[in-house]
């Protein structure tokens, strides 16, 4: 690697810290509170953690030196490493700077990736740290020869077998790595002759021993260390057979990963040559096998499903980055790309102004008025983002996205109409995707334009911790679980939809039994009904606000909710 490459690696990796570096003291969120909660000691992971040991280990010990605050660094410091193995393996693949920089910039920008960075969870940053080095290794493996070759196998199976003791779901990157294998040693698999069945015999029995490896590894860990259960582990990972699928929840959460990744990942894709489709294969097979896997034999329609699909961030950046470091190789010439520099900006600047438009902020019920919006070309209305595993929540325009994807798409189709616009096309398209992905991030991180539910969450925690007759809050969306927590003042949480109504009736009930205390940091807004009626009646204690999100304590006394 010469002097420049190794200089552009180094300034990437700053710029990746930087841009994460204001989300380290962003509030936990659901899921992730549950995490750090668990890992305050052994026998707390042992009992909630139902993944292989080394995801409790890991927590257990990150929770030991960085503390509840610090947990944020965790997944931080495997996101770097990742970072770091993106740019090697590409460098490794093409032997070109243009394309090890441009995957791992677009690694750098996407706010689905700047998310996963932050997650306090394993799929975001550890799963992708294990997969790319095991496709490095694996990469190693089938390029050398000799004896060398054989250690980098070894490499291989211990980065398989350590991502696979952080969670099962690494059985995607098994399955890519042994299908490209498999057609990578197609020409000797040839069933016609005796020595093809003999050779495919030997890579059937090498993956079986190494399926019984894991068993008896994974019997030995729960021998020594007992806070670990398989049988835990198992009955986790069956409550995801398919038995009745959410078919409204799937494609909401898969247009929510879209969002996420944004017109930057995707839509380079067109311009993917056969080249890079051949030397990037098993980032294209991890794809499928993903598709596979959470679309099709599985039902995640009732979990986080936009968590578990963040595996997609590094191969896209990959692909995508591949599709531009072709088209975007040599320097921008003003004499010659002028044209497309000015639509570019002008373009951007439209966008962004779409931002400040006066917009309506809906709630997430009834789902038809989503729809018949959409369906109308009412488009001016803020969507809201947040999850089980975080973010917290936060808006962006629904109309900047729709725009953004439209004109990316359009530069596309224009330059596969007419090749010799494809470099015009290309600068569009990264210009608008990075204005679009620095608006989900400054939102993530700041929320200046539309508001910040963290700050809204730390004027109303600091005023229920400084009122002391306030025992007890339940918190819409769990929102503030962790804080109240922390203060002894958790009693609950609050999922407002439609289909809970008549349980929340006898919730809210014993709940003013024991004081009637809530907290409403109203992102997503809550729609007319049930509860919104019910709040109404309620004594407001505290309220504040940043942009559209307002935040309210109430003192709940009124019978029959």
């Amino acid at each position: 690697m010469s002097k420049k490459v190794f200089t552009a690696l180094l300034v990437l990796l700053a710029l990746f810290v930087l841009i994460r570096l204001p989300g380290i003291d962003l509030p936990y969120h659901q899921d992730e509170w549950k995490n750090v909660a668990a890992s305050h000691d052994i026998e707390s992971a042992g009992k909630f953690f139902a993944h292989p040991p080394f995801q409790q280990m890991m927590y257990v010990f990150a929770n030991e030196v960085l503390g509840d605050d610090g947990m944020r660094f965790l997944p931080l410091i495997f996101a770097v490493g990742s970072a770091i193995l993106l740019f090697l393996l590409l460098y490794d693949l093409y032997v070109s700077k243009y394309v090890a920089t441009w995957g791992s910039a677009l690694y750098l920008l996407c706010f689905y990736s700047v998310w996963g960075s932050l997650m306090v969870d394993v799929d975001g940053s550890v799963l992708p740290f294990f997969f790319l080095l095991a496709f490095y290794t694996y990469n190693r493996f089938v390029s050398t020869t000799g004896h060398v070759k054989w250690r980098w196998f070894t490499l291989v199976v211990l980065a398989v077998l350590f991502g696979f003791l952080f969670k099962l779901s690494f059985i995607l990157v098994v399955g890519a790595l042994v299908i490209d294998y498999f057609w990578h040693e197609r020409m000797k698999l040839s069933l016609r002759r005796r020595e093809g069945w003999i050779y495919l015999a030997k890579m059937m029995s090498t993956v079986a021993g190494f399926m019984i490896f894991y068993v008896l590894i994974l019997l030995l860990i729960q021998k020594i260390y007992p806070q670990f259960s398989i049988e835990l582990m198992l009955g986790h990972a069956g409550q995801h057979g398919e038995e009745s699928k959410n078919w409204i929840q799937i494609p909401v959460q898969a247009i929510k990963s879209i969002f996420y990744l944004s017109p930057l990942l995707i839509v380079p894709l067109l311009w993917l040559n056969k080249e890079s489709w051949i030397k990037m294969r098993v980032f294209a097979l991890y794809l499928i096998v993903g598709f596979i896997f959470y679309f099709i034999v599985f039902d995640f329609s009732r979990a986080a499903l936009d968590k578990y699909l963040m595996f997609v961030i590094v191969p896209l950046s990959a692909l995508a980055g591949a599709a531009l470091a072709n088209i975007l190789h040599s320097r921008i010439d003003w004499k010659n790309d002028w044209k497309a520099i000015v639509i570019a900006a002008v373009g951007s600047v439209a966008l962004l102004l779409v931002n400040f438009l006066p917009h309506e902020v809906l709630p997430l019920y009834p789902k038809t008025l989503w729809f018949s919006k959409f369906l109308t070309g009412d488009w001016i209305m803020l969507n809201p983002f947040h999850g089980g595993s975080g973010p917290l929540g936060f808006y962006v325009s629904f109309l900047f996205i729709a725009l953004t994807f439209i004109i990316s798409f359009l530069a596309v189709a224009v330059s596969l109409w007419k090749k010799t616009w494809r470099k015009g096309a290309a600068i569009v398209v990264v210009s608008v995707g990075i204005l679009y992905n620095g608006i989900f991030i400054e939102e993530l991180l700041f929320g200046t334009m539309n508001g910040s539910a963290p700050e809204v969450l730390a004027n109303s925690i600091k005023y229920i911790r400084d009122n002391e007759d306030i025992d007890k809050v339940l918190t819409y969306n769990d929102i503030g679980a962790g804080p109240l927590s922390q203060l002894s003042k958790y009693a609950g949480r609050i999922y407002a939809i439609p289909a809970s109504e008549e349980g929340y009736r006898k919730k809210f009930s014993e709940h003013i039994d024991q004081g009637g205390h809530f907290l409403v940091v109203e992102v997503p807004l809550l729609y007319d009904g049930f509860y919104s009626d019910f709040f109404s009646k309620c004594d407001t204690l505290f309220e504040t606000r940043s942009g559209v999100i307002p935040g309210r304590v109430y003192s709940c006394k009124h019978p029959n909710p």
